[in-house]
């Protein structure tokens, strides 16, 4: 990141500028996408199972030109509070916002990361040093949002609770797949699990080997593809239209009970804000 100074706002204003010209573009081009959609969709002229998928992937273009107009728009308007910051001569200010936004992105208003590479990679000794279920939960929930989204899973926070009650995150953590292995949640090793390789034996009985990742990122991003990927144990919670249903059934497919924690789970959603990191999947 650059070292900008006071003087330097006006490239803050000027970007702005840009980013209005080209969401404009895209307005231009997403109402001829609109246009041109409903002329090929009449039904007189053009029908059948191709016409299905041209319907669709209209409808995948419209949404990806929405959701890139809403991120320029949440980038101008972080540029514009840093541009007021740097007038005001508190250039402090101005660079704590831009570290904050460095590698980041909003999506529909939640934070998370713009792309893989930016994701960090935290260690069990990051989530232990959290003084609180809050602050841990502010260091995973862009990673968990992030990944979430590449998987197609609605309720991220409900997945970031899991250690919470699976191992007594953040101080608690003891157990050895979580030290050993970077394994917040005990999640046995498969050869086509993400990130995973082969890691420490139960000494609980309950035989396999448990999945050793080289972070608690990597294991984030394990436990998303566990939930989601197609042929997974956990179709019917993915099935589930609102965040109760889904978590009761994701848990009591994970440990095969409700094992009460299921229920607090969704006591705690709201109570640590976490619905404002449901994504529009």
């Amino acid at each position: 990141m650059s070292d900008f100074t006071v003087k330097d706002y006006q490239k803050f204003d000027d970007t702005e500028l840009l980013i209005d010209n080209l969401n404009s573009k895209l307005t231009d081009n997403l109402d001829s996408i609109n246009d041109n959609k409903k002329k090929l969709s009449n039904g007189e002229i053009f029908m059948g199972p191709i016409a299905d998928d041209c319907a669709n992937i209209f409808e995948k273009v419209d949404t990806s030109i929405t959701n890139l107009m809403a991120n320029f728009t949440t980038i101008k308007d972080y540029l514009a509070e840093v541009s007021l910051c740097y007038q005001s001569g508190d250039a402090k200010s101005a660079k704590i916002l831009l570290m904050g936004a460095d590698g980041m992105l909003t999506i529909s208003s939640i934070p998370t990361y713009a792309d893989e590479k930016d994701v960090p990679k935290i260690t069990v000794d990051q989530v232990k040093q959290c003084g609180s279920i809050q602050e841990y939960l502010d260091l995973v929930m862009p990673i968990y949002t992030f990944y979430c989204q590449k998987y197609g899973i609605k309720y991220p926070g409900a997945l970031a609770l899991q250690p919470v009650h699976e191992h007594s995150a953040p101080q608690g953590i003891k157990a050895q797949s979580a030290v050993q292995d970077n394994n917040l949640g005990g999640l046995k090793y498969s050869s086509s699990i993400p990130n995973a390789t082969p890691g420490s034996y139960p000494s609980d009985g309950t035989g396999g080997r448990y999945s050793h990742f080289n972070n608690v990122t990597e294991y984030i991003e394990a436990h998303c593809w566990n939930i989601a990927h197609e042929g997974s144990y956990y179709q019917a919670a993915m099935a589930k239209d609102n965040m109760k249903d889904f978590t009761l059934s994701m848990v009591r497919t994970w440990v095969g009970h409700d094992g009460n924690y299921g229920s607090k789970i969704v006591d705690e959603y709201s109570k640590y804000g976490l619905d404002q990191y449901e994504l529009n999947i």
